[in-house]
């Protein structure tokens, strides 16, 4: 495809140190984020920083297309979407809303680890992914002398 409409891939410039600092940084978060599926605002994974304490479920986050990061309540893949899904169906009752989706799924064969929304785990992330972008993002800048 690329021959046939003339365009010469070895002539095409790299990216500019600031976009070069951006994926240097992005590149090195990878280490840290695991995707595991696509959201309604860009993309759902865990947070598997080796400072985050052992022994509890891994923190499901959400990286945005502006690449921002948020944690999303639950401890499991499933809780998080289900709890994410109800808060954007506007529901009167968001307990209710819960309890009956997630006995739908467990008909379908699909355990959820808890019955009550409000018993679903915060997560609390010793290091916060927004953060270490932004110190990463400081480090490759300055090794680019853009600081």
């Amino acid at each position: 495809m690329a021959e046939k409409a003339h365009f010469a891939f070895d002539r095409v410039l790299p990216a500019a140190p600031p976009g070069q600092a951006v994926n240097a940084a992005a590149a090195e978060m990878a280490e840290y984020v695991k995707i595991v599926a696509a959201g309604g605002k860009g993309w759902i994974g865990y947070w598997l920083h080796p400072d985050e304490p052992a022994g509890r479920p891994w923190p499901v986050i959400e990286l945005d297309t502006e690449f921002s990061y948020r944690g999303m309540v639950g401890g499991t893949l499933a809780e998080a979407c289900l709890a994410e899904h109800i808060r954007y169906q506007d529901e009167p009752d968001e307990q209710l809303a819960f309890s009956r989706l997630s006995a739908r799924l467990a008909d379908l064969g699909l355990r959820l680890g808890v019955q009550d929304y409000d018993a679903l785990h915060e997560p609390e992330l010793t290091v916060a992914p927004e953060e270490l972008t932004e110190e990463l993002l400081d480090i490759e800048r300055a090794r680019r002398g853009l600081s």
